[in-house]
């Protein structure tokens, strides 16, 4: 097993789980938090320093996303992102061939 970061880990067969209390989250090779709880909100909502008005910056709505855990409901990622695009987290482990 390798840990990805403070939450994710990546087991021997390929699959990725939460660190903090082992459930499966999805595969490296796919969608590693294919099985994430995803919650969107306005960007206002991710605190006090969060302040500006998005639609100054962009023309687009901009999102809070937040991707946790269904096991323990541990953070697993965080991003400010126009509502209309994918997640960053379309990753894979893969190797290259």
């Amino acid at each position: 097993m390798a840990q990805l970061d403070d939450n994710l880990t990546l087991t021997d067969d390929g699959n990725v789980m939460c660190t903090q209390c082992k459930t499966l989250l999805g595969t490296a090779q796919k969608d590693p938090l294919a099985n994430a709880v995803k919650r969107e909100r306005p960007s206002r909502d991710a605190g006090p320093g969060v302040h500006a008005d998005p639609k100054i910056f962009a023309t687009r709505e901009i999102v809070l996303r937040q991707f946790f855990c269904p096991g323990c409901r541990t953070v697993l990622a965080t991003e400010f992102v126009p509502r209309d695009e994918p997640s960053f987290r379309h990753w894979s482990l893969g190797a290259k061939v």
